[in-house]
């Protein structure tokens, strides 16, 4: 009973002081520090740019006519050529479900 009693409060002293329950091999060990270490979350949010400051300046600037941006020209165009031919959202009231009940 006494050897139970030993092992169970072994135990319950790695875990509340962090240490490992069981033995292990130093092979495997080199998983546990891997896993003890702090996350890099911090570290690889500051190697990136802040990407929604730039898209901001970037729309603000081709806005008064500093920057020149060919992509969102072209998407532009082809959404007001699109709406030229009657392809763009229909009205409210005038979709599939309102001409069914016609």
């Amino acid at each position: 009973m006494s050897a139970t009693y030993a092992r169970k409060m072994a135990l319950l002293r790695a875990r509340i002081f962090g240490e490992l329950t069981r033995q292990v091999t130093p092979k495997s060990y080199k998983i546990v520090e891997h896993f003890a270490k702090q996350p890099l979350g911090s570290e690889i949010n500051s190697y990136y740019p802040p990407l929604k400051k730039f898209q901001t300046l970037l729309f603000r600037m081709r806005h008064f006519g500093l920057y020149y941006d060919d992509h969102l020209n072209f998407q532009e165009e082809m959404a007001a050529r699109r709406k030229a031919r009657g392809k763009g959202p229909p009205k409210k009231g005038e979709g599939k479900r309102a001409k069914k009940k016609k």
